[in-house]
């Protein structure tokens, strides 16, 4: 996925300073294996997290996300990817023990595919770190994402992924929401459309179920204790996603 640059690079949320990130963004979720990660908006805090982690990846992964060799980030990298003003463009990482293992955001464009403040399409890229890919990370956060960018007006995101990188692709192929793909010039581009389907639902509870299940295994297991939330808050991101998982079980609670 290419970078969407923004030559001011400037937050347009709070005039003179950093916008505030929603705390309510924030989720803790319980991954494939049954492990748990936190889920909340990247903010410049988190440069020195941001350094570390993409020290971590590897330089495939590095090529699968730029699209070109991108060794390291620069200070103006490290800037643009960790502020946000939480409406055109939005950042979340998934943490384990503090730091990063996987991130992802999106940037509001046109139909032209340039920045816009005002489109209902967004690009959307993502980076795991190769010790925690196959974990169900970038599913998680995709389900996050989504309901961060519906939240903000948001109705589609367009993604372009390497042939190659067939796990970034069965991703969003496995999602469950409408979507279009094409092959241009060498690159997948998807077009999901973010309003939740009876099997993008169906796809986020079976998820979900098989986690706690792995989750409540590790919880038996001698010497393991997890304890397993998602937020008091009743407008988190976690308990929207958990609303949609009980929609899903109502009968009236599935359409197109």
């Amino acid at each position: 996925m290419h970078p969407v640059s923004d030559p001011s690079d400037q937050p347009s949320g709070r005039p003179g300073g950093p916008a505030a990130a929603p705390t309510h963004w924030e989720a803790d979720v319980v991954l494939r294996d049954g492990g748990l990660a936190r889920v909340r908006p990247i903010t410049p805090d988190d440069a020195d997290r941001l350094v570390a982690f993409y020290a971590g990846v590897s330089d495939q992964s590095k090529y699968f996300r730029f699209f070109a060799p991108h060794p390291r980030l620069s200070d103006r990298d490290v800037r643009h990817f960790t502020h946000h003003d939480y409406v055109n463009r939005v950042g979340l990482a998934a943490l384990v023990r503090d730091e990063f293992i996987a991130t992802v955001r999106f940037d509001r464009i046109d139909r032209a595919g340039q920045p816009s403040g005002s489109g209902t399409d967004a690009e959307v890229a993502f980076l795991v770190q190769d010790a925690h890919q196959g974990r169900g990370v970038a599913s998680a956060l995709l389900e996050h994402i989504a309901a961060v960018a519906r939240e903000r007006g948001i109705r589609r995101f367009v993604a372009e992924v390497l042939p190659d990188n067939r796990k970034m692709g069965k991703v969003f192929t496995d999602a469950g929401y409408t979507q279009r793909r094409s092959f241009t010039e060498g690159v997948l581009r998807f077009e999901l459309d973010l309003e939740p389907t009876e099997e993008s639902l169906a796809v986020m509870r079976s998820r979900e179920h098989r986690a706690e299940a792995r989750s409540t295994a590790r919880l038996l297991a001698p010497g393991s204790v997890a304890v397993v939330g998602a937020g008091r808050n009743p407008n988190s991101v976690g308990r929207s996603v958990l609303r949609n998982l009980a929609q899903a079980d109502s009968p009236a609670g599935c359409t197109r």
